[in-house]
């Protein structure tokens, strides 16, 4: 039976590791670079409004609100109403998130502000 010499595996394991050591320190294209931002936005928010903010989820499909792409918002779109109700939440529907900061929170709605000229 024909087996691979170890020096060869060797070789190759160490080639493998010397590569994903370059393309980390180089800070290659290849991988994602995602802003504070959407970091934010994909931890507290994505779960329920979507990765792109259209509410497209199984569980808030047909509730207009969980769509953040349209201008159909309960509170008024500005962006002191959308703080409100992130710090606030909406009872039953949107936990609070009042342990956020002004830097946080300022980067989160520049986020949601990027979806919403995406989408349009």
């Amino acid at each position: 039976m024909n087996s691979i010499p170890r020096r060869t595996i060797v070789k190759l394991s160490l080639g493998s590791l010397l590569l994903s050591l370059l393309i980390a320190s180089t800070g290659c294209d290849l991988l994602p670079q995602r802003s504070e931002g959407e970091k934010l936005w994909r931890s507290l928010c994505a779960e329920c409004h979507g990765i792109d903010g259209s509410g497209n989820r199984p569980r808030y499909m047909g509730k207009v609100y969980a769509d953040l792409l349209d201008d159909t918002w309960r509170t008024g779109g500005d962006r002191i109403a959308v703080e409100s109700v992130i710090r606030e939440g909406v009872f039953g529907e949107m936990p609070a998130f009042d342990q956020l900061t002004r830097e946080e929170m300022r980067v989160l709605l520049g986020y949601l502000d990027e979806l919403r000229s995406a989408a349009r």
